[in-house]
């Protein structure tokens, strides 16, 4: 049976809302889910960042490039989203990324979204929560022909650093190979 992408975000959303129910007690406050509305707000603020990408993911390619630039990351909504502004040169050019994050406060769960200026158009969102100090966010897309899932992880957080990555999975998540790192520090 083949599903459309917002079939799939939406099966992979329930997963995930169903996975964190499952949760032990500890994560949870009194059976209910927890109000993860300001779990982005550490990364408010301007951040030194130094990010590595793999040029050719998916392909077996080995060859990674290294980058250094600024992001800042402005809060909307009293805290409930926020915009990050990502802007990097390295080897393999400038880049430029915007990403919306907005919390679903009836599913308890965030919605990270990127946009580039060479597409002009928000992608398909991450969705996710934090746990335990880490944040993971998932979605399906289409890269050369073949459908995939996507994970964004945020983790290593403190006051003045930070760490994400982006991994794909060509094989229904039992494999997944990480092709952007970050690396933030206060600016």
């Amino acid at each position: 049976m083949k599903y459309s992408k917002q079939a799939a975000v939406c099966i992979l959303a329930g997963a995930i809302n169903w996975m964190s129910q499952a949760l032990p007690a500890s994560s949870q406050t009194a059976g209910a889910l927890r109000d993860g509305q300001h779990d982005f707000d550490f990364d408010l603020g301007n951040w030194k960042t130094h990010s590595s990408r793999l040029l050719h993911p998916l392909t077996g390619s080995t060859t990674w490039v290294d980058m250094d630039g600024i992001t800042i990351v402005k809060k909307v909504w009293g805290g409930r989203a926020n915009l990050a502004e990502y802007k990097a040169d390295g080897a393999a050019g400038h880049i430029e990324l915007l990403s919306l994050r907005w919390y679903n406060p009836t599913a308890h769960q965030w919605y990270l979204d990127f946009a580039t200026p060479n597409v002009g158009t928000l992608g398909i969102p991450g969705i996710g929560e934090f746990n335990n100090g880490r944040g993971d966010f998932y979605d399906q897309e289409t890269i050369n022909g073949r459908s995939i899932l996507v994970r964004f992880s945020i983790w290593g957080i403190t006051a003045n650093t930070a760490q994400s990555e982006q991994a794909f999975s060509d094989d229904g998540g039992r494999t997944w190979e990480t092709n952007w790192v970050n690396r933030y520090t206060r600016d």
